[in-house]
């Protein structure tokens, strides 16, 4: 296209205002298009030519507003288009030599730009969940003081376990404290552990922060022996020693802070960790996580003389009772129950001087307790 012309017609002109520069008074003007440049008619008839390469836009770059094109110096005369069918003429002829000029896009172009935007939005996001998110719980989580998780577990404990839930027999307090003291020394850890039977209908187990290791009445009466319920506390024992629990609680806090300030809840920020007492219970480790828990559970069993083999045998009780289908509750936070078996099996070894807590029709007497 030679000119701003329609095909057997005059060039086509646009009215506009132009500045002189030397006041701010306003010329009406007609503005015509050439390959190289672009030609005002003031009203006198005395013509004027900018060339592409020394118009300056300042204006008219996003949509509904009129464009306006610079040129000279010092003095800086000034055009101001208004119509707006001269932005698709201009750049008809500039879009692909001249990179100075901006247009507003298309509705195509800004669909897609939009979207572009959203999907990037999204990726970030993705990968500060799946990386950002964990990478700083893995860095913060050394520093975090024993004090603090000590108050969180208990504050979570106080929310999720009613005083009227917990199983309070003497009896069975006495010999299951017996059992966690010779499975972790409070000599040695920095932890004071505790252990609370749940009268409930939930098969279930869990750790808190801190040191608290909640069992639920089920679970408990599922064991055949003492060995069995101590696989099972020694593996939610290495999470709290491991400092899983916390890990995964800063991990959901930094989330929940993070979403939160994007909405603007500043003020729920603070209550967030009493809120996230309620979802402890169903904390999700990670693979890699649970592994290490089970190897570590194992190695805190034969180090405490107990048979590491109970805690086989009670994951092959409960695949016994319920074939394939993993028992709610405790296995949906856990290890699917086959694939655990064979990776526990696969550590197993058998210390040469284990000792029975107690003989094993006894131990049912005591896991009966809770209803005593």
């Amino acid at each position: 296209m030679a000119d701003g012309s329609h095909p057997g017609g005059p060039p086509q002109t646009w009215p506009a205002s132009y500045y002189d520069g030397r006041s701010s008074a306003r010329h009406p003007v007609t503005v015509t298009l050439s390959g190289s440049g672009l030609t005002i008619q003031r009203e006198d008839g005395t013509p004027l030519s900018w060339r592409y390469d020394d118009v300056r836009q300042t204006q008219g770059e996003h949509a509904g507003e009129p464009i306006r094109l610079e040129c000279g110096a010092p003095l800086q005369e000034a055009l101001v288009i208004d119509d707006a069918s001269f932005a698709p003429a201009l750049r008809s002829f500039v879009e692909h030599r001249y990179r100075h000029f901006r247009f507003p896009l298309s509705v195509r172009r800004r669909i897609a730009q939009i979207g572009a935007a959203f999907m990037a939005s999204i990726a970030a996001v993705a990968a500060l969940v799946l990386w950002g998110i964990p990478a700083l719980a893995d860095l913060v989580t050394p520093w975090v003081p024993v004090s603090w998780e000590v108050s969180v577990g208990q504050a979570a404990l106080g929310q999720m376990v009613p005083d009227n839930q917990r199983c309070t027999n003497e009896r069975l307090r006495k010999r299951l404290d017996l059992l966690m003291v010779r499975l972790v020394d409070p000599s040695k850890t920095p932890y004071e552990f505790h252990l609370t039977v749940v009268d409930s209908q939930l098969f279930n187990a869990y750790a808190l922060p801190g040191g608290n290791i909640v069992i639920f009445r089920p679970l408990l009466q599922a064991t055949k022996t003492p060995e069995e319920l101590a696989g099972v506390l020694a593996h939610e024992a290495q999470h709290v020693l491991l400092r899983h629990t916390t890990k995964s609680l800063l991990r959901d806090l930094s989330l929940a802070a993070m979403i939160g300030a994007a909405f603007g809840d500043v003020s729920g920020i603070g209550a967030l960790a009493v809120q996230a007492a309620g979802t402890l219970s169903v904390l999700h480790y990670s693979r890699d996580m649970e592994e290490q828990a089970d190897r570590e559970g194992m190695r805190l069993l034969q180090k405490a003389h107990f048979n590491p083999a109970g805690m086989i045998r009670f994951f092959e009780t409960l695949k016994g009772r319920h074939g394939h289908i993993d028992v709610p509750g405790y296995l949906s936070t856990h290890p699917q129950t086959e694939e655990r078996i064979a990776r526990l099996k696969a550590m197993l070894h058998h210390p040469s001087d284990t000792s029975a807590v107690e003989p094993d029709e006894e131990w049912q007497h005591t896991a009966a307790l809770c209803r005593a």
